[in-house]
């Protein structure tokens, strides 16, 4: 895939993204405001047939429980029963259809109390029927006297009807807080809904009466709780006396736990889409990335390259020279020249081969017992004369008792190199490194320090990733190829050790590797 091709890409992936993501939010907006009206459709059905049945458990004691003999000893305002009669007739040629219906009302209004309050008893009886009769020749009457009689001989049915009208009997009295609390579960469970609830009874100034709930009393002070309120008792023109208002604190957990599978479904499917989706844009900006460092590399590379090259072939060409072939100490210098110059390529092409091999897993460590010690010291003193031709300095501080354990000396070696010889070329001037040793438990540290270019925070995590180089305007101003950390790292971490830099731009760096002491 082409370059620039992968920001294009990236945008409309985005774009998609987010307009899927919005939708999907959108969706699960509607499905909560769906739910939380069904939810709400519930509690009032609920509030409504227990305002039904409070009021009716108020009557049933009031009638049977606390004044038995109240219809023998309480004389009422008993007003006149209506009777109401309709019928309608339907005539064909030979028959007439007769549809009747009777209804008969009788109230009556008992007092309770010298303050105006009482209860109101009505009754209710309905009679209805179709009748259908020949006309006879002879007679123009529509009923004939047998057809009044079985009009009035139907049996009628008996509905009763009782209201409390009690504007001044105190709302403890009229119910009580755990009748209200049972059948309020009751009405709640059957509509479906088990989660918890507060409730409390409120006059007609909104306050809260003695008949409430702790759950209700916890929750009166919350801004935004949501209150669900219903008519309790009303007076004797309906007008509202107290409201029944009951909270739920664990509404929307009740809400999630019961639609969870659902729920659940289109969360994990969004997730893995988001997780689709980022796992993509990393690939691909991977994929550029390494693109990127491997066109760097090959440049560095053919850098690399390019200078021991036309050095060689300046040599070859100086030896096909009469005058330096007759000279034997010109044809020594410049064998040694092509030597060192084929040497330094070899090195180059080792060293991807070796980051390679590490890549795929397939450096197996040589350990041995060795004297740690004596074989940094080797490796500082000879790295030493390099430094010296910059005029640098590198000291030694050797402050270990224990240092004979097992390691791999061909590539501990080379690790230690590649960090002396990043010491020495990101020293500008005259190179100042410091190799220390100590040890820590049972881990050998060694620390190599110098007083460089340092690096950028940003940096610190990414120098030991494969080709990369932290360059300082030009990207040959320091050669090499951007393998040297990533290839002290896997040697390290094949040791089972860590490996730690500390560093400050313009001040200098420093490199920790710590190696577990492994002696059996």
């Amino acid at each position: 895939m082409s370059n620039r091709f992968i920001p294009i890409i990236s945008i409309l992936m985005t774009i998609s993204m987010v307009v899927f993501v919005t939708l999907q939010l959108y969706w699960i907006k509607e499905l909560y405001s769906a739910l939380n009206q069904d939810f709400s459709n519930k509690v009032y059905s609920a509030l409504e047939n227990t305002s039904l049945k409070v009021s009716q458990i108020e009557v049933d004691q009031y009638l049977n429980d606390d004044n038995k003999n109240f219809g023998k000893t309480v004389i009422g305002n008993n007003s006149q029963p209506t009777q109401t009669y309709i019928q309608q007739n339907s005539d064909s040629g030979k028959s007439t259809t007769l549809t009747f219906q009777k209804s008969i009302v009788e109230s009556q209004n008992f007092p309770i109390s010298q303050r105006g309050d009482s209860l109101k008893l009505t009754k209710l009886y309905t009679d209805e029927g179709i009748l259908n009769f020949k006309k006879e020749a002879n007679s123009s009457e529509p009923l004939t006297a047998q057809l009044s009689k079985d009009i009035n001989n139907n049996t009628f049915a008996l509905r009763e009807f009782a209201k409390l009208v009690a504007s001044n009997v105190p709302i403890e009295k009229r119910v009580e807080t755990k009748i209200l609390d049972s059948v309020l579960a009751k009405e709640l469970r059957l509509n479906g809904l088990n989660s918890s609830f507060g409730f409390a009874v409120m006059d007609k100034q909104n306050k809260v009466t003695k008949v409430v709930n702790n759950i209700y009393a916890d929750q009166k002070d919350k801004e935004n709780r949501e209150n669900y309120t219903y008519p309790l008792f009303t007076d004797g023109e309906d007008r509202t006396l107290y409201t029944l208002a009951v909270v739920f604190p664990s509404k929307d957990y009740s809400l999630a736990k019961t639609n969870s599978p659902m729920l659940l479904g289109t969360i994990m499917s969004l997730l893995t889409i988001l997780g689709i989706y980022i796992i993509s844009i990393n690939y691909m900006m991977r994929q550029k990335k390494i693109a990127d460092v491997k066109t760097d590399f090959i440049n560095n590379m053919s850098h690399e390259f390019k200078t021991p090259l036309a050095t060689i072939s300046v040599a070859t060409d100086s030896l096909a020279n009469d005058k330096i072939a007759t000279n034997p100490e010109k044809v020594k210098y410049y064998s040694a020249l092509i030597k060192q110059e084929n040497l330094r390529m070899k090195k180059q092409v080792e060293n991807v081969l070796n980051m390679s091999k590490l890549e795929r897993n397939e450096v197996k460590l040589f350990l041995k017992e060795t004297d740690v010690r004596s074989l940094i010291k080797q490796i500082t003193e000879s790295f030493g004369l390099i430094v010296a031709q910059r005029n640098g300095v590198l000291i030694q501080e050797f402050n270990t008792e224990k240092y004979h354990f097992k390691i791999d000396e061909f590539h501990f070696s080379n690790a230690l190199v590649n960090l002396l010889d990043n010491a020495n070329k990101y020293s500008p001037d005259a190179p100042e490194i410091t190799v220390r040793t100590r040890n820590e438990g049972n881990w050998y540290v060694i620390e190599i320090s110098d007083k460089g270019m340092g690096m950028e925070t940003d940096n610190k995590l990414k120098i030991f990733e494969k080709f990369f180089r932290e360059e300082t305007g030009n990207i040959h101003n320091v050669k090499g190829q951007g393998l040297g950390l990533s290839y002290v790292k896997k040697i390290v971490e094949l040791h089972k050790g860590l490996v730690i830099v500390e560093s400050e731009k313009d001040k200098g760096s420093t490199f920790t590797i710590k190696l577990p002491m492994i002696t059996v």
